[in-house]
C-alpha cells in the first residue's frame, strides 16, 4: 500500500510538474544581445553559454597575475561581474543558493585585487579553480532539469509517462545536445563580439551581412543561405555545405578587401585575451559534450558535418593566435562553423 502511495504520489508531482512546464513556456526569457546570429534562442542554452563565458573570464584573471598583469587581471574579474547579471544570478541561486552568494562575493573580491605575490597568485587560482568547478557543475544541472517540448498536452503526458516507466529518453537526449550546440553558438558570438572590440573594428562581427565577401568568379553565388523568414533548414533553401566549402577554400579577395583587412591594430589586450578565452572554451565544450554524440535524425552526413565543424574550430583557434585579421575571423565562424554546427545538431533559424 506504501509503495502504491509513493509511486502514485511521484507521478502526480511529475505530471503537475510537466503541466507548469507546458504553460510557463519562455523561450524569449533570455533573448540577450550576445545572439548574434540566426539561430533560435533558448532560456537553457542561453544560460549555459553565459556561464561558459564567465567560466573563460574568470580564467583569465589567475593567468594574468601569474605574468605580473594586475591591470589585466582587474578588467578579466571585471568582464565576469558584468556577465553576472541580476537574472543570471538570480537563476544560479534557484539551483544553488550558496553558489549565488560564494560566486558575488569571489567576484568583488577578484576585482579589488592589488597584487601579484606569489601567495596571491596560488590563493586566486584556487579560487578560480573551485568556482568555475562548481559553475560547471550548475549548468549540468540546469540541462539535466530540461524536459523534451511537446507538441500538445496529450503528447507530452505521454512521453513524461514513457520515461518514468522505462521507456526511451532519446529525444531528451537530442534535445539537450541541441542545447549544448546552441550554447557553443553563445560562445562563439562572444568571441567574436570581443575580437571586434580588441581591434575596434566599429560594427557587429556576429552579423554576417556585415562580412565583406567576394567569392571566386568561377562559383558566383556558391554560398546558399537558408531563408530566415521561413525558419527551415531542409529542402532546397538549405546552406549548400559542399559548395561553401569549396567557395572558402577558392575565396580570393579584392584589393580593397586586402587592404582593409590589413587596416586594423590590436587595440585592447583584455577583449582580445577574452576572444581567444572563448574560443579555446568553444572548443572545450565540442570536444566534451557534442563531438560524440549523434543525432536520430536520419542524416547520414551528421559524421562530415561534425568533421568540418571540428577543423573550423581548430582554425578559429589557430587564427586568432596569430591575430588574424577581423575579417578572416568573421569568415571562419560564418562559412565553416555555424553552416556545419546548423546541419550537425539540426538547429532551427529564428522565424
Amino acid at each position: 500500500m506504501i509503495q502504491t502511495f509513493t509511486l502514485r504520489g511521484k507521478f502526480l508531482v511529475l505530471l503537475l510538474f510537466c503541466i507548469i512546464m507546458m504553460v510557463s513556456n519562455t523561450d524569449n526569457f533570455y533573448n540577450v544581445k550576445i545572439y548574434g546570429h540566426q539561430f533560435t534562442p533558448n532560456e537553457t542554452a542561453n544560460f549555459v553559454g553565459i556561464i561558459g563565458q564567465m567560466q573563460a573570464e574568470l580564467g583569465l584573471v589567475p593567468v594574468n597575475l601569474e605574468n605580473n598583469n594586475v591591470s589585466l587581471a582587474q578588467n578579466h574579474a571585471n568582464k565576469a561581474a558584468s556577465l553576472l547579471t541580476p537574472r543570471i544570478l538570480v537563476e544560479i541561486a534557484e539551483d544553488n543558493p550558496r553558489l549565488a552568494g560564494d560566486l558575488r562575493s569571489a567576484i568583488i573580491q577578484l576585482q579589488s585585487i592589488s597584487s601579484s605575490s606569489e601567495s596571491q597568485v596560488k590563493s586566486v587560482s584556487q579560487l578560480v579553480s573551485d568556482l568555475n568547478e562548481r559553475l560547471g557543475e550548475d549548468a549540468s544541472v540546469r540541462m539535466a532539469q530540461v524536459q523534451p517540448t511537446s507538441s500538445n498536452f496529450l503528447e507530452g503526458v505521454t512521453k513524461l509517462l514513457g520515461n518514468i516507466f522505462g521507456g526511451s529518453d532519446k529525444e531528451g537526449k537530442d534535445q539537450n545536445t541541441k542545447l549544448e550546440a546552441l550554447a557553443l553558438a553563445n560562445v562563439i558570438d562572444g568571441a567574436l563580439i570581443n575580437y571586434g572590440n580588441a581591434y575596434h573594428v566599429g560594427f557587429d562581427m556576429t552579423n554576417m551581412s556585415n562580412m565583406v565577401m567576394i567569392g571566386n568568379s568561377s562559383s558566383p553565388g556558391s554560398m546558399v543561405m537558408n531563408n530566415p523568414a521561413t525558419g527551415n533548414n531542409s529542402g532546397p533553401s538549405n546552406m549548400n555545405m559542399q559548395s561553401m566549402n569549396t567557395s572558402f577554400n577558392n575565396m580570393t579577395t579584392t584589393q580593397h578587401v586586402s587592404e582593409k583587412n590589413m587596416g586594423y591594430s590590436l587595440v585592447n589586450m583584455s577583449d582580445y585575451q577574452s576572444a581567444q578565452a572563448l574560443a579555446t572554451k568553444a572548443s572545450e565544450i565540442f570536444n566534451t559534450k557534442l563531438k560524440h554524440m549523434t543525432m536520430s535524425n536520419n542524416n547520414k552526413n551528421v559524421t562530415a558535418f561534425v568533421t568540418h565543424l571540428d577543423n573550423g574550430l581548430t582554425h578559429l583557434n589557430d587564427s586568432i593566435s596569430k591575430k588574424a585579421s577581423p575579417l578572416d575571423i568573421m569568415m571562419i565562424v560564418h562559412t565553416q562553423i555555424h553552416p556545419n554546427l546548423l546541419e550537425a545538431f539540426n538547429l532551427q533559424l529564428r522565424k
